[in-house]
C-alpha cells in the first residue's frame, strides 16, 4: 500500500518532450552522440513521465481486465531495430507503449497500443501484425463466429470512434476458403475473410499529451475496442 502512494501521479508530459521528439527526427541529431548528450531530457521529460503514466494505467486498466498486462515492460524501447531497415538511425521520433491479454506485449499479438510524436497522438487496438499463424486462427474464428464479430464492429459507439476496421487484404479469398462464395454468402464476411490485419485507430493533435486527461483518452478508447480486441485475442489462443 505504501508502495502504491509514493508512486508519482502522472500529470502530463512536458513540451519538452515534445521538442525533444522533434529535435530527434532531425536527421543532423539523430544520433548517439547527440542523445547522449542531451539523455538527461530523454530521462526527464520522457522515461520517467511514461513511467509515471504506466503506473496510473495500471492501476485504471486493472479496473477494465485484471488481464490485461500493464508494467514498465509495456513501454517501447526509443532505439530503433536497425538490422533489416534501409533506414539506419538509431532512435525512433516518437515513444510509444502497447498492453496485451495475458502476457507482456509483443509485436505478433492483439493488443491495444499508442504513441506520440512531434505532430499527434495515436491510439490503435487489435492485430497489426500479419504473422500467418496468427491470420488462419483469427480467420477460422470470424468464419465461424462471424455474427457475433460482425455485431462487435457494428457497435454504434465503436463505429463513431473508430470507423470500420482497417489493414491490408488480399485480392482473393486465402486457401481453404474457396469455396466459401455463394450467394448467400454476406460480403462482409468474404471481405473480413480477405484481411491480412485487423486493427483500428483514433489520432490526436500531439497536445492531447501534456495533460492528465491523456489516462482518459486511453482508458476510453481502450474499453471502446475491448471487446473487438478481445475477439481477436481469443481467436488466436
Amino acid at each position: 500500500m505504501l508502495h502504491e502512494l509514493a508512486k508519482a501521479p502522472f500529470l502530463g508530459f512536458e513540451k519538452e518532450s515534445l521538442k525533444f521528439l522533434k529535435d530527434l527526427s532531425n536527421s543532423k541529431n539523430n544520433n548517439k552522440d547527440w542523445f547522449d548528450k542531451h539523455r538527461d531530457i530523454y530521462e526527464d521529460y520522457l522515461k520517467q513521465p511514461m513511467r509515471d503514466l504506466i503506473d496510473t494505467l495500471a492501476v485504471e486498466i486493472n479496473k477494465i481486465d485484471p488481464d490485461i498486462v500493464v508494467s514498465y515492460k509495456s513501454i517501447f524501447r526509443i532505439n530503433r531495430d536497425v538490422r533489416f531497415s534501409k533506414n539506419k538511425m538509431p532512435y525512433k521520433n516518437l515513444y510509444s507503449a502497447a498492453f496485451a491479454f495475458g502476457r507482456v506485449k509483443s509485436a505478433e499479438i492483439p493488443q491495444f497500443y499508442f504513441h506520440f510524436d512531434p505532430n499527434e497522438f495515436i491510439f490503435a487496438a487489435g492485430q497489426y501484425s500479419m504473422d500467418n499463424d496468427y491470420l488462419k486462427k483469427i480467420r477460422t474464428a470470424i468464419s465461424s463466429n462471424f455474427k457475433s464479430y460482425r455485431s462487435i464492429v457494428a457497435k454504434k459507439d465503436f463505429v463513431k470512434a473508430f470507423g470500420a476496421v482497417a489493414g491490408e487484404s488480399l485480392t482473393k479469398l486465402p486457401k481453404g476458403y474457396d469455396n466459401v462464395i455463394t450467394d448467400k454468402t454476406d460480403p462482409q464476411l468474404i471481405s473480413a475473410l480477405k484481411m491480412k490485419q485487423y486493427y483500428v485507430f483514433k489520432t490526436y493533435k500531439a497536445e492531447v499529451v501534456l495533460n492528465d486527461k491523456l489516462i482518459d483518452k486511453i482508458t476510453d478508447n481502450i474499453e471502446l475496442s475491448y471487446d473487438f480486441t478481445k475477439f481477436l485475442h481469443n481467436a488466436t489462443k
